[in-house]
């Protein structure tokens, strides 16, 4: 019968891949003064362009964690549907929504005493966290239990990778994701510095280079330097509503690699909210964020 896999909308997963591997999604919240949205991977409630452009207009939004209620009444669909599931959530160096799903899967035992639900932190975050998800799509597929799958994701996991960069650092710093100071002194001497999340699934600034460009070309170098297989898998180029930037970025990664299926997609707005328009990610299978940071 295989199972069921949820993400949340911290994983920026575009619609026709939900539609095509039957995944679904636990959604967060954000806001801004008294007005709150859902986080909808399909922009329902306001367009990824506007919700960018207000941010370039001054506007600031705070996000929320999965909220109980909707992981629990989305979960109890799932399970009186006769399904196991496995949630591959958030990392929770970024997100509480895990620590949430574990007191919901809990509470729902006893209501569903024969279902089993795995929650799996991944330690990353967007498109990096769809990628562990499909493959667990396709293990359910497979006929795949439910518990191998969760054995494969914790064997794999830092396997998944992605590599930032910023078009200014104020709204991490306004997130507390870096120190004022930091923020300040790279803005000032345009200093762009290249994160990756690490094995405890934070945000590491590896290095750092002048120039929003040089940004494009160290992404593209350590790419290259740290993916596996490249003919063999997509990398996915998320973007801030800053297009032009993506795709300049995608022709520096095909200098380094040619043989590159590339795809792109917009980031969505729990990350957006915190990373700001302009914003630049590449996620790929790798070699283990382990190697990395030896």
């Amino acid at each position: 019968m295989g199972f069921d896999v949820i993400i949340d909308s911290v994983s920026d997963m575009p619609l026709e891949l939900r539609q095509e591997y039957s995944i679904d999604y636990f959604a967060n919240e954000y806001y801004t003064g008294d007005k709150r949205y859902t986080a909808s991977l399909d922009w329902d409630q306001m367009s990824a362009h506007d919700f960018y452009e207000s941010m370039r207009n001054g506007v600031r939004y705070k996000t929320t964690p999965v909220p109980e209620r909707t992981m629990t009444e989305k979960l109890r669909q799932h399970l009186s549907a006769d399904r196991d599931v496995i949630y591959i959530a958030c990392s929770s160096a970024l997100s509480s929504s895990i620590k949430t799903a574990y007191e919901v899967r809990d509470k729902l035992k006893a209501e569903f005493p024969d279902r089993k639900v795995i929650c799996i932190d991944s330690l990353i975050c967007g498109m990096a966290q769809s990628l562990i998800a499909i493959e667990c799509a396709k293990m359910s597929q497979q006929g795949k239990t439910v518990e191998e799958c969760g054995e494969w994701v914790e064997d794999n996991k830092f396997f998944y990778n992605q590599c930032n960069t910023f078009e200014t650092l104020s709204y991490l710093k306004e997130a507390g994701k870096i120190t004022a100071s930091s923020a300040f002194f790279g803005n000032l001497f345009a200093v762009k510095p290249i994160i990756i999340s690490d094995t405890k699934g934070q945000n590491l600034a590896v290095t750092k280079v002048k120039g929003r460009k040089s940004s494009f070309t160290e992404i593209a170098d350590r790419v290259s330097k740290f993916i596996v297989s490249p003919e063999k898998q997509t990398i996915w180029i998320g973007h801030a509503d800053c297009f032009f930037d993506a795709d300049e970025l995608e022709m520096e990664l095909k200098k380094k690699i040619p043989s590159a299926n590339i795809k792109k997609y917009v980031v969505g707005s729990i990350i957006g909210a915190s990373a700001g328009p302009g914003t630049l990610v590449v996620n790929y299978f790798g070699r283990s964020k382990t190697e990395q940071m030896i």
